[in-house]
């Protein structure tokens, strides 16, 4: 008779479990490294603008264009810091997900070791019958021969 785990349909379950969220984690991670991302953007413009503004200054500028400059390096200032907010959001999120999936894949572990375990055991009870089997063939053929 082979070896039948009765908590397989669990261990299955637990499995899918564990694989969604490695996917949702993913897809955090990936959010939270865009969005990482497009900050970076941001702070390269930032310096880019603070370097075309400084040499406008040298060079001259008038009043509405330093306004104007202002007015666009504030925008992209609020734009930095919805990304920022953002990214907060997204690396809690993905720290959520990160304790999720590790709880998944304990409850996961833990099936697997009580399957190992129960197999093991079955294996183990299997080579005892096996054994014994053995032993009562020898035993049998020991008093048929001196019957003979």
């Amino acid at each position: 008779m082979a070896f039948h785990f009765s908590l397989d349909v669990v261990l299955r379950l637990r499995r899918g479990l564990e694989h969604r969220q490695e996917l949702l984690f993913q897809a955090a991670q990936h959010q939270a490294a865009a969005l990482g991302r497009q900050i970076d953007e941001l702070d390269l413009r930032l310096a880019e603008a603070a370097a075309r503004r400084t040499r406008q200054m040298e060079s001259g500028m008038t009043a509405a264009e330093l306004h104007f400059e202002a007015l666009c390096r504030r925008v992209v200032l609020e734009s930095r810091e919805s990304l920022r907010q953002k990214l907060i959001q997204a690396q809690s999120l993905r720290d959520s997900l990160a304790e999720s999936l590790r709880q998944a894949r304990r409850q996961r572990e833990t099936l697997e070791t009580l399957r190992d375990d129960q197999r093991l055991l079955y294996l183990q009870q299997e080579a005892r019958v096996a054994q014994r089997e053995h032993d009562d063939m020898l035993l049998l053929r020991r008093a048929y021969l001196r019957r003979s």
